[in-house]
């Protein structure tokens, strides 16, 4: 046979095999550039849904939007605004805004959207309508008992159970306790000692173990929360799918316990985008957008009547403050101090406060007030 049949051979049997590999290298290649594709439009649609889902329009002064737990009024939320503003973004980069079978058929490809709140998760995903719908808020419920021999354990053990909602910081509502009729609902910091006795059902000898058994609890039950939930979305949203022809099988990605510690933050979203053809494989995206959550400060004002060996007004970085406490006019003396708090050092320093007793006077205080030397504001 000559050199040049075999030459021939050669060629025909490398060629095809040549072919298949390039066509194969550029699939992928194609494939990895739009699944970078993709990851970018939906990191910058949970990023958009994170930053546009608080709400602030109320300007009342008695809201926080941020971790204090001065009042009960926390970080106002809106899951509707993130959902709607996350697909938007979804629907403007994907070029189907306004048609709205597509918009449609793309949401089916979410099995879960979750908006993470300062006390508890939304989900949002799909629903009988073949929409996606927003669930009740589950909360970061944790139930504990206070056995006979007293131990503090998880779950529901004899008459002293307690149940109790967590929050990203260590503020705390408890919701009662079976058994104890005189246990009020109550949100307070697990570690303030003027309301937390609740929590240990009177057992004062308990009270360290309880306060460091809430603690440690305190993350794992919200991480599980927010898992258990999204877990539960992603199950259900193959039934869904199948209604509009697609049989890919959808799975929670593999989460790390160290992402959803830094999840737990901040308010936030977290999305999971899944099934969509990309090349010679589907695409299986998870991504994360957070809102940073900033401490409320407030600036509380005492008025110098005595009772402290500092001889002029002061003001505090909090109520528990011992100097505050001493004058505590909010409290002692049926006399009220408006406004209670300012939000500024400037503000402080530079304050005349009027305060009305209960007999209907009022006074104006032009003094200025101090940083306490107890509390360092």
């Amino acid at each position: 046979m000559k050199i040049t049949d075999l030459a021939l051979i050669f060629i025909g049997i490398l060629l095809p095999m040549i072919i298949i590999v390039y066509v194969n290298v550029s699939f992928t290649i194609k494939a990895e550039e739009q699944e970078m594709y993709y990851n970018k439009i939906i990191n910058a649609a949970v990023q958009d849904a994170a930053n546009q889902m608080k709400e602030v329009e109320n300007q009342d002064s008695l809201n926080d939007y941020g971790y204090s737990g001065i009042q009960n009024s926390k970080v106002n939320i809106s899951p509707e605004i993130a959902q709607k503003t996350f697909f938007n973004s979804l629907y403007n980069n994907f070029g189907i805004r306004g048609n709205e079978a597509a918009e449609q058929y793309l949401q089916t490809f979410v099995p879960a959207l979750a908006v993470i709140d300062y006390d508890g998760v939304y989900i949002s995903s799909m629903s009988n309508s073949n929409k996606h719908e927003i669930r009740p808020k589950r909360y970061y419920s944790f139930t504990y008992s206070i056995t006979s021999s007293n131990k503090v354990i998880e779950g529901i053990d004899g008459n002293n159970i307690h149940t109790v909602e967590f929050t990203m910081d260590d503020y705390i509502t408890h919701r009662g306790c079976s058994g104890h009729n005189d246990y009020d609902v109550k949100s307070f910091y697990i570690d303030d000692d003027e309301n937390n006795s609740d929590l240990f059902g009177g057992k004062t000898a308990l009270k360290e173990t309880v306060i460091k058994f809430l603690h440690e609890k305190r993350k794992e039950v919200i991480i599980k929360t927010i898992t258990e939930e999204l877990t539960n979305a992603v199950n259900n949203a193959g039934s869904y799918a199948k209604n509009l022809g697609i049989n890919y099988e959808f799975s929670v990605p593999t989460i790390t316990y160290d992402e959803m510690e830094n999840a737990i933050k901040n308010v936030g979203v977290y999305a999971f985008v899944q099934g969509l053809n990309n090349g010679n494989k589907f695409l299986n995206a998870k991504a994360y957008g957070a809102t940073e959550l900033q401490e409320a400060r407030k600036y509380y004002f005492s008025v110098f009547n005595g009772n402290s060996k500092y001889k002029i007004n002061l003001y505090h970085k909090d109520t528990l403050c011992p100097e505050y406490k001493l004058a505590d006019y909010n409290k002692k003396g049926n006399i009220e101090i408006t406004p209670t708090y300012v939000q500024t050092k400037q503000q402080a320093a530079s304050a005349r406060i009027s305060y009305k007793s209960g007999l209907g006077a009022s006074s104006e205080l032009k003094e200025g007030f101090y940083p306490c030397p107890i509390c360092k504001p």
